[in-house]
């Protein structure tokens, strides 16, 4: 796949709609949300600590940017937040943010394909469903998965209720022999898709599941469809997204405001 400025242009704009339609989703559960279009990107506030309160796309290729204008946003409502920083962000913003205290937290690689016709694999006892309705058991599978752990937690969190509030996701659920094991979001913004959500309960690690909710995310996507998936660099999740066909394109670098605590 080659990165073309109309391909880099794409992505910045679907991941500005992605936050976006996040701030929009958190309205209707939470009336702290709030977001605010900046300097060619997007400002988004869903909670302190939460992962989805950053903001992105600012200053992308000449686009003019203040970043002062993110702390009379966040003031009063968190006191750290991300920045993601691609390599297409001004020259002048990335200064700006070095200059203001801004810390580096992480890399993020960006791999993208076009999908083509694929065909799930049938693995013995697993079986592969989308979810609709009550999303409580998936929240909770997903959640535990993050964690690493095999026991379910009782209660969602504030980011999961805004996980399951979201309206663009289709959410796909791995179980085992019948029991919820694994599981994966497909989004979507105006015809292209990005794969997120991908957790698995540690007992079930290694049999192969995130692979067949790989398969199954680009069926439902469809033969020609432009498909995105954002990774830590040589993770088992980016290995895992070139095995299935996704090519890495580029990394961006998260930046936090303040250094995270160490209990963060």
């Amino acid at each position: 796949m080659l990165l073309t400025d109309e391909l880099i242009d794409r992505i910045h704009r679907f991941h500005v709609s992605v936050l976006r339609n996040f701030a929009k989703t958190y309205a209707r559960i939470s009336p702290d949300a709030a977001g605010l279009e900046v300097g060619g990107g997007f400002a988004c506030f869903t909670g302190e600590g939460s992962p989805i309160t950053q903001a992105f796309g600012l200053g992308h290729r000449t686009a003019e940017a203040d970043l002062t204008v993110l702390d009379d946003f966040y003031q009063g409502r968190a006191d750290n937040w991300e920045l993601g920083i691609t390599p297409f962000t001004s020259p002048k913003v990335v200064r700006q943010a070095v200059e203001m205290g801004y810390v580096p937290a992480q890399f993020e690689t960006v791999l993208a394909q076009t999908a083509t016709a694929v065909e799930v694999e049938t693995i013995k006892g697993v079986e592969i469903v989308e979810v609709t309705g009550d999303l409580s058991q998936w929240v909770r599978v997903s959640e535990a998965g993050w964690a690493g752990r095999d026991e379910l937690y009782e209660e969602i969190s504030e980011l999961g209720r805004l996980m399951s509030a979201g309206k663009n996701t289709r959410r796909f659920l791995a179980t085992v022999d019948g029991e919820p094991a694994a599981t994966a979001g497909l989004g979507h913004v105006n015809g292209d898709f990005i794969f997120a959500g991908a957790a698995t309960l540690p007992k079930f690690r290694g049999l192969g599941l995130q692979r067949v909710l790989t398969q199954r995310r680009l069926a439902e996507a469809g033969p020609g469809s432009f498909v995105q998936f954002v990774a830590l660099p040589g993770s088992v999740s980016h290995r895992n997204a070139q095995r299935n066909g996704f090519q890495p394109l580029y990394c961006n670098i998260q930046f936090f405001r303040r250094p995270p605590s160490e209990d963060s």
